[in-house]
């Protein structure tokens, strides 16, 4: 839930004028200010502004999504998205666990962000608007992951190396089919190494199978 201070202050402070002209108590304004602030903070809101509100119903608003998801929600969101673009849905649900460990906020320190963990250059050519917007974020980062299924010909080891060093430093070593990855693998950094293996590992966890060795 989303709420506007300056509106709280006002109806504060008419809820305080009702309760001078009935005769009735009413608890001071700080206090049923921060009463009510300490509520909304307790119960996991974001404070935003007037400004924020507008801002989101024209599309200009660019901060963080206020519409939180809590895990299952976000399950539920990859379930769909990866439906809508024919991506195997485990495929999808370990990215999202590698890129952001499922957190909508996330940021790396290279700017890289929300779920599946967006620079702003891909974002903008995906036309994804607010990156920590689960959904946005799903629906742009799911279309740039099949495209990259497609572009490899469905070589899942090649499309995760692509999604996280890049597309470009893939091919310029060369590297188009998976058995292409396993002979050149030690030429790519190991964030990259260790990211596939990773993914991979708990993809053939989730198929019954022995895991592979980074």
């Amino acid at each position: 839930m989303n709420i506007d201070l300056r509106f709280v202050a006002a109806q504060n402070k008419y809820i305080q004028g009702n309760a001078f002209l009935n005769n009735t108590s009413a608890l001071p304004l700080d206090q049923s200010f921060a009463d009510l602030l300490d509520a909304q903070l307790a119960a996991g809101g974001r404070i935003i502004s007037a400004e924020q509100v507008l801002a989101e119903l024209d599309g200009r608003y660019e901060g963080k999504s206020t519409y939180p998801a809590n895990h299952q929600d976000i399950l539920a969101m990859i379930e769909r998205t990866a439906s809508r673009f024919g991506v195997d849905s485990g495929l999808v649900r370990e990215v999202v666990r590698a890129e952001s460990n499922f957190n909508p906020s996330a940021v790396s320190r290279a700017g890289a962000k929300g779920l599946m963990q967006l620079m702003d250059a891909t974002a903008r050519s995906l036309q994804v608007r607010d990156a920590f917007d689960p959904q946005q974020n799903l629906s742009g980062g799911v279309r740039y992951l099949r495209d990259l299924l497609q572009r490899y010909d469905g070589n899942v080891k090649v499309a995760l190396a692509a999604y996280n060093a890049g597309p470009g430093r893939v091919d310029r070593m060369g590297i188009a089919t998976d058995s292409d990855f396993d002979r050149k693998a030690g030429e790519l950094p190991a964030e990259t190494r260790k990211y596939v293996a990773e993914i991979m590992d708990r993809l053939a966890i989730q198929a019954g199978q022995p895991g592979e060795q980074p």
